[in-house]
C-alpha cells in the first residue's frame, strides 16, 4: 500500500513503500567512518618534515574534509534509495488530502455538441475527449467505481449509477458518436450530481471533458453541484480555432403572393483573424443555382442578398452554402417558403352575418374591392371561435372587429400567433374589448403592455346633438400615415363612438388623437409580431368611416404596414422538437415522414380542416424534415445547426476555473492533450527520476573531492 506525507497543500506519496527496509544501507557511510577513523599512536621521532606530516594528518581541515565526504555518501544512498521508492508529488489533485486507500466515484460528462467536430489537422476535440476519457478510466482504482454521461440536447448517461464495469464504459466511449446538437450542460451536469447520489462512501468527483466553448459554458450554473462533489475540468480545446459559418437566414416578405418578388438574406460569420471571400450559393426550388462573392472582415458578420420570384403558388425549399471548412455542420443553412396565390386576411367578427351595417361586410369589401378580378388580398371572416392554430398558421394578418368577449383558448392563439411573428389590427368597438385586452396583456405578461389604457366608452350618438370626434393629430412620418399628409381626408372622418384613453408611458408608438387628445391609432410590438390598436370601428353605428373615400386606401396602407415585410426563418435547432402546419386537402391517407437522410420518423400528426399540425419530437441532424402524401411532397421543416455552435472561442482553464466559483479544494484542471498531465492529475507528478539524476550527480561529486584531496 503507498504511504505518503500529507500537510495542507502538497502530498508526497512513495509507491514501492517495501523497500524502505533499504534505509539500513544509510548506516553504512556512518560505519565506515568510524572504522577509518585516525586514531592515536605512539611514533619514533624522525626528522621534523615527518612530524609536520603527522600534525597536518590531524588538523581541523582534514577532520572538515572528512566529514564533508561523509554527508555526500549520506545524502547520495538517500537519494538511491528514495528512487527505488518511486515517491510521486501530489500538489493540489483529488488524492493530495487523502490519508490511506480511499475510493473514487468518478462520473465524465463528454461534450458531444456540434463545436466538438471542429477538425483542424486531422483530430476533432471529441476525438480527443474521448481519448483522454479512457485515459482518466485506466488511472482509478479497482475499488473505484465510474460512469459516462454524453452531454447533448438532452444527456444520456452508460449505467443507472456509477459502476466498476470499465470494459463497458470503455466501449461507450469507443463508440460515442459527435452530435450536430447544442449542449445542455446544466442538465448534463444534473445528471452526474444526480448519479453520485446514488452512492455512498465515495470521494465524489465530475470530470467535464469539453473545448469549453465560451458561448456554451460562461452561462452554467456551477452553484447547484453539492459540497461534497469536487470537479475537474478537462479541456481538449484546439488552439487558434476558426471557422466560417452560416448563422441567418431572412426573408422579405416572409409569406410572398404568387409572382411577389422574395429576397433571400443571408449571414455568413467570420471567427478568424483574416478577412475572408467566401462564395455563397442558393439553391432554390428546382431554379438554377445562385452565386454571389461575399466579403467578410476578419471577426465580424456579413450579408448577401439573392432576389428570387416563384411564379405559382405552393411549398419550397431553399438551401444556402458555403464552402466545407474544419466544422462542415454549419457551412449550410436550410429553409422553407410558402408561395400563396394572394395574401391571406382573416376577419375575426362575432356580428350578425345578415346585418348590412355590420364593420365586417365593410372590412372583406375593402380588403378586396373587386374579388371578380382577384387582387393582392383575400379576406376570410371567422368567427373567434373557428380562429385555431391550422387558420392562423396561413394568415399573414388577423383583423378583429366587432367580436364579443373572447374566450380564453382564442385568446392564447392570438398571443401565440404575435409572438410567432404575425400581426394583428384591432378595431374597437364596445365595452368588450376592454375585457378582451385585458386578458390578452395577462396571457401575455410583460411581452404586451398595451400603449394606452382604455377608460369609459364614449357614445355622442346618445346625446343626439349631433356631436363627433375628429382626428386632429397624426404622426404622418410613419409609413403608413405618411400618404396621407397632403390631404384633409383623415380629418374629414367623423367617430361617434371610442373609448377615453389613458396613455401609459413608454409603451408602443401613438399614431393618431381626436380632437379631445384621446388615442386613436396607436402600436405596439408583442414577441415577434405587432398589435396595431384602432380606436374606432367600421360599423355605421361607431363612425361614417366606411362611407368615406379613404376608407379603402387607409385600410390597405393598415394592412401594407402591419403585414410582416421581413423575418427570420424559424429557428428549429438540430435536437429540439420541430413542427409546421402542411396543407392537406383530402389527403389523410398514406401520409408518412422522412429525415433529411431519407429514412422513415414517427411524427405528431393532428388533422384539421384542410391543414395538419405535424411535430417531429426528436431531430439528429440538420436538413429538411418532410411530410410525404404518397409520393408527393406536401411540406417539410428546415433544421439548422444552432448557430452559437459556430464560435468556437474557448475559456482557458483558468477563466473556466474562475467561473465555477468553487473554492480552490474542490475544483481541478488539466489539459486533455497531455496524455502525463491526466496521469499526474490522480497519480501525482513523478519525482524518482529526479533522486536518481541527484545522486549520480553526488556521486560524481564524491569522485572528484576524493581526486583533488587525495594529492
Amino acid at each position: 500500500m503507498p504511504t505518503e506525507f500529507v500537510n495542507s497543500t502538497l502530498a508526497l506519496v512513495f509507491t514501492n513503500p517495501a523497500l524502505w527496509v533499504g534505509a539500513l544501507a544509510l548506516a553504512v557511510p556512518f560505519v565506515l567512518h568510524l572504522l577509518t577513523r585516525k586514531t592515536s599512536r605512539m611514533l619514533m621521532f624522525p626528522t621534523v618534515r615527518f612530524i609536520r606530516k603527522v600534525q597536518a594528518s590531524q588538523s581541523a581541515i582534514y577532520r572538515l574534509r572528512h566529514l564533508l565526504l561523509l554527508l555526500v555518501r549520506t545524502v547520495f544512498l538517500a537519494l538511491l534509495l528514495l528512487a527505488f521508492l518511486k515517491p510521486v508529488l501530489q500538489t493540489h489533485s483529488p488524492s493530495a488530502d487523502e490519508r490511506g486507500e480511499s475510493r473514487h466515484a468518478v462520473v465524465l460528462v463528454l461534450d458531444a455538441s456540434a463545436s466538438m467536430g471542429y477538425a483542424q489537422g486531422g483530430s476533432s476535440p471529441f476525438v480527443r475527449a474521448r481519448l483522454a476519457g479512457e485515459k482518466i478510466l485506466d488511472e482509478l482504482h479497482e475499488t473505484d467505481v465510474a460512469d459516462l454521461v454524453m452531454a447533448a440536447a438532452a444527456p444520456a448517461a452508460s449505467f443507472d449509477a456509477p459502476t466498476d464495469n470499465r470494459f463497458h464504459l470503455k466501449n461507450d466511449l469507443r463508440v460515442a458518436r459527435l452530435t450536430q446538437e447544442r449542449a445542455d450542460l446544466d442538465a448534463a451536469i444534473a445528471e452526474a450530481v444526480k448519479q453520485l447520489a446514488k452512492v455512498a462512501g465515495f470521494k465524489k468527483e465530475i470530470h467535464l471533458l469539453s473545448d469549453f466553448q465560451r458561448g456554451n459554458w460562461a452561462s452554467v450554473d456551477f452553484t447547484k453541484i453539492p459540497a461534497d462533489v469536487r470537479l475537474v475540468f478537462v479541456s481538449v480545446a484546439a488552439p487558434e480555432a476558426g471557422n466560417l459559418a452560416i448563422t441567418d437566414v431572412i426573408l422579405q416578405p416572409p409569406a410572398p403572393a404568387r409572382g411577389e418578388e422574395v429576397e433571400v438574406s443571408c449571414k455568413v460569420a467570420n471567427y478568424t483573424r483574416l478577412a475572408k471571400s467566401v462564395p455563397v450559393q442558393l439553391k432554390f426550388g428546382g431554379e438554377k443555382p445562385m452565386q454571389h462573392e461575399l466579403d467578410v472582415p476578419a471577426g465580424t458578420t456579413a450579408s448577401v442578398t439573392f432576389r428570387l420570384r416563384a411564379n405559382r403558388a405552393g411549398f419550397f425549399e431553399g438551401e444556402l452554402t458555403i464552402p466545407e471548412d474544419s466544422l462542415p455542420v454549419d457551412n449550410r443553412r436550410y429553409f422553407t417558403l410558402t408561395v400563396g396565390e394572394r395574401v391571406q386576411v382573416l376577419v375575426l367578427s362575432d356580428e350578425d352575418r345578415a346585418d348590412p351595417g355590420a364593420s365586417h361586410r365593410f372590412l372583406a369589401r375593402a380588403i378586396n374591392p373587386g374579388p371578380e378580378t382577384g387582387g393582392a388580398f383575400a379576406p376570410v371572416a371567422l368567427t373567434p371561435a373557428q380562429f385555431d392554430k391550422f387558420s392562423a398558421a396561413g394568415a399573414q394578418l388577423v383583423i378583429l372587429s366587432g367580436v364579443n368577449e373572447l374566450s380564453s383558448a382564442t385568446s392564447g392563439t392570438l398571443i401565440n400567433y404575435l409572438k410567432d411573428g404575425g400581426a394583428i389590427i384591432y378595431f374597437l368597438s364596445g365595452p368588450a374589448d376592454r375585457i378582451n385586452l385585458a386578458t390578452l396583456a395577462k396571457i401575455a405578461g410583460e411581452d404586451l403592455r398595451l400603449p394606452f389604457r382604455p377608460g369609459n366608452f364614449i357614445d355622442r350618438a346618445a346625446g343626439n346633438d349631433g356631436s363627433f370626434a375628429t382626428l386632429t393629430e397624426a404622426n404622418f412620418d410613419y409609413p403608413m400615415l405618411k400618404p396621407f399628409k397632403e390631404g384633409r381626408d383623415l380629418g374629414e372622418i367623423h367617430v361617434q363612438r371610442y373609448f377615453g384613453t389613458e396613455r401609459e408611458p413608454g409603451q408602443g408608438q401613438v399614431l393618431l388623437r381626436y380632437d379631445d387628445r384621446n388615442i386613436a391609432l396607436a402600436r405596439k410590438s408583442v414577441g415577434a409580431g405587432s398589435l396595431l390598436l384602432a380606436n374606432f370601428s367600421a360599423a355605421l353605428h361607431n363612425s361614417d368611416l366606411a362611407k368615406r373615400t379613404v376608407f379603402v386606401p387607409f385600410l390597405h396602407e393598415m394592412i401594407k404596414g402591419m403585414r410582416p415585410q421581413s423575418g427570420a426563418v424559424k429557428p428549429f435547432a438540430v435536437g429540439q422538437p420541430a413542427s409546421a402546419t402542411v396543407t392537406m386537402r383530402g389527403a389523410n391517407r398514406d401520409v408518412r415522414f422522412a429525415s433529411p437522410s431519407g429514412a422513415r420518423l414517427d411524427a405528431v400528426f393532428e388533422m384539421g380542416r384542410d391543414e395538419a399540425a405535424v411535430i417531429f419530437p426528436e431531430t439528429k441532424e440538420s436538413g429538411f424534415y418532410r411530410v410525404l402524401v404518397g409520393d408527393q411532397l406536401a411540406g417539410s421543416v428546415a433544421v439548422n445547426v444552432d448557430p452559437r455552435e459556430s464560435n468556437l472561442e474557448s475559456l482557458s482553464l483558468a477563466q473556466i476555473t474562475a467561473l465555477s466559483e468553487i473554492s480552490r479544494e474542490r475544483v481541478f484542471a488539466t489539459a486533455g492533450l497531455d496524455v502525463q498531465a491526466l496521469k499526474n492529475l490522480r497519480a501525482g507528478r513523478p519525482v524518482w527520476h529526479y533522486c536518481l539524476l541527484g545522486a549520480l550527480c553526488l556521486l560524481g561529486l564524491e569522485q572528484a573531492l576524493t581526486l583533488i584531496w587525495r594529492k
